[in-house]
């Protein structure tokens, strides 16, 4: 299980965003910051998506 904290990357999120893979984490994350208004997702953000995810341990 993978984990993105979006608060301080996409503005207006205080979400945290849960996938079984970082590829989906990423998506969704994508889907979070549009329907936050965000219109276009710059390379910086995607960057900031993949760097911030993290993998949780059981």
């Amino acid at each position: 299980m993978y984990e993105l904290d979006c608060a301080g990357i996409i503005p207006g999120c205080e979400r945290i965003i849960l996938a079984e893979s970082r590829a989906e984490v990423v998506r969704r994350a994508v889907v979070q910051a549009k329907q936050l208004g965000v219109e276009r997702i710059s390379p910086t953000m995607l960057d900031a998506f993949r760097q911030k995810t993290r993998e949780l341990v059981n």
